[in-house]
């Protein structure tokens, strides 16, 4: 009798080692192919032939501290310094996009939102089920003493066949919250693209200022030369002299300010591109912004050593020296060209309407919420199941019992109809929030777009007359200049008119980024990429 229940209890523990491995290791497996996708399943081994070093060295890193940066490179080819070293806008942003961590984020979001269309789908999958019972009973009475041992196994496995579409509503529930999450991923690209847009054209803006400023000093540099010679001839004041000095400390100092903010526009450039490489990198001109004529790699790359610029007198056919024959304005406005944006208000709606990702991810909650509700609704119907099960156990006396039972079942599980009913109410009211949230976003594009629209137009019918006003100004300075280098006028009418000029420029570039940055939040809100 003991040595039967050694065996029967050692059946009993390999019986519920298979139970629980067989649970275990049995698993649905998303099959993808290029037009369906199958559930298959596979068992699950470690290979043996595998080293057990490597499979350890392929497990996910979890502690925030062995996360680096250049990490995030990590299994993407290196592209060299070199073939960065000249950027169009485009190159920038392409760039954010394959190094951006948040997108990388983003992404895996979309693949955790794929993977619930398969858990949904695996209520259609078989279940294996399987139970081990062990007996042991002993009776005593007078003159009498029994007892038994009874042991059994059954193994089955069941699969819904039919639920009237409660697993299809489920699953197509999963199939909208994952075009949602792509729909979010998209919106999220037009954020890094709009960001890395938008310091761009401040580097651009940096750099056309940084031109100004240094224009600036060659002429103030120049006029303290001419003044002062003039003055030891007599022909000007001391004052004029010490304004002079005064005005070139100024435009030093102005020099100074529009480095430091060239390479904090560079700074911002790199940080929304997350870009890892220490070397300097050279912009380029874009379709309306065209400031840049001169070597701004030399501009770039000598931000750590500045010098001051080099300052050619040049005199005229009279003898005298003329500031403004130095003046490179044509690095600002000749050859500028400006080509407007031909788009109508209408175009530009009826476009955003049907590209903005945010829009149509809202579109896809609704779908959700009808899903939901449909699915609440099927609580009321059964679901058909399959069964087969096998069983096999020893009574008293050595005694075996061996059965295969097949058949097919109709249940309709527990029904709270009250619970139902106010599941309903819920339903309908969240689908209705989602019908109202689908509404409010359609209009707040809807004047959204007509707003953006509007500001870019107007900034755009500013270009020409800032253009108009640079070269007034330059004329007044030239005329100015030439007054002041035969004692017609005062140094400070001669210095008003520089200023002017040099306010002109710096505010014609600014209408130029102001126009481009409105045209790249209009493009935002239409929801091109």
């Amino acid at each position: 009798m003991k040595k039967n229940k050694r065996k029967l209890i050692a059946l009993i523990a390999f019986l519920l080692f298979f139970s629980y491995s067989s649970q275990t290791c049995l698993a649905i497996e998303e099959q993808t192919d290029t037009q369906t996708k199958k559930a298959k399943f596979s068992w699950f081994k470690k290979d043996p032939l595998k080293p057990q070093k490597e499979i350890k060295k392929n497990k996910r890193k979890s502690k925030v501290e062995d996360i680096k940066l250049p990490e995030i490179l990590e299994g993407k080819p290196k592209v060299s310094f070199e073939k960065l070293s000249a950027l169009t806008i485009d190159d920038c942003v392409n760039y954010a996009i394959q190094h951006n961590p948040n997108l990388m984020v983003s992404s895996e979001r979309i693949k955790a939102a794929n993977s619930k269309i398969g858990q949904a789908r695996a209520n259609y999958a078989p279940r294996l089920t399987s139970a081990v019972n062990y007996n042991h009973q002993e009776t005593k009475i007078p003159k009498m003493h029994t007892e038994g041992d009874q042991g059994a196994f059954s193994a089955g496995v069941s699969q819904t066949i039919w639920d009237f579409g409660q697993t299809t509503a489920k699953i197509k529930m999963e199939k909208f919250n994952t075009l949602a999450t792509q729909y979010d991923y998209d919106y999220d690209i037009l954020g890094v693209i709009y960001g890395v847009k938008i310091n761009y054209y401040n580097v651009l803006a940096a750099l056309a200022h940084l031109d100004i400023y240094e224009q600036n000093v060659r002429i103030q540099k120049l006029n303290y030369t001419r003044t002062n010679a003039m003055f030891e001839e007599g022909l000007k004041s001391k004052i004029d002299v010490v304004n002079a000095q005064v005005n070139l400390t100024d435009s030093e100092i102005q020099l100074v300010e529009g480095r430091k903010n060239l390479q904090t526009a560079i700074i911002n450039l790199k940080n929304s591109m997350y870009y890892q490489e220490d070397e300097p990198f050279i912009v380029q001109n874009t379709e309306n912004f065209g400031f840049l004529k001169t070597d701004y790699r030399k501009k770039i790359e000598s931000l750590t050593t500045p010098k001051t610029p080099d300052v050619i007198a040049k005199k005229n056919k009279d003898g005298l020296i003329m500031l403004s024959s130095g003046i490179e304005h044509n690095d600002i406005i000749q050859n500028f060209e400006f080509i407007p944006m031909t788009l109508t208000k209408k175009e530009a709606v009826d476009k955003a309407l049907d590209l903005r990702p945010d829009l149509k991810s809202i579109d896809m909650i609704t779908q959700v919420q009808e899903e939901a509700l449909k699915t609440i609704r099927r609580q009321y119907l059964p679901s058909v199941q399959g069964n087969l099960q096998f069983s096999h156990g020893r009574a008293e006396n050595n005694i075996y019992n061996t059965g295969l039972t097949a058949g097919a079942s109709i249940s309709f599980g527990t029904i709270n109809p009250m619970a139902i009913h106010f599941q309903l109410k819920e339903g309908r009211s969240l689908l209705d929030i989602a019908y109202h949230n689908l509404n409010i976003a359609k209009t707040d594009i809807f004047w959204e777009v007509q707003t953006n629209y509007v500001n870019m137009r107007q900034l755009e019918k500013k270009i020409p007359l800032m253009n108009e006003k640079v070269k007034a100004t330059l004329e007044n300075f030239e005329l100015a200049d030439g007054r002041y280098s035969v004692g017609l006028n005062n140094y400070v009418e001669l210095q008003d008119a520089l200023t002017n000029y040099n306010n002109a420029q710096l505010n014609f570039v600014e209408a130029v980024f102001n126009y481009n940055v409105a045209r790249e939040t209009l493009l935002k809100s239409m929801g091109v990429k």
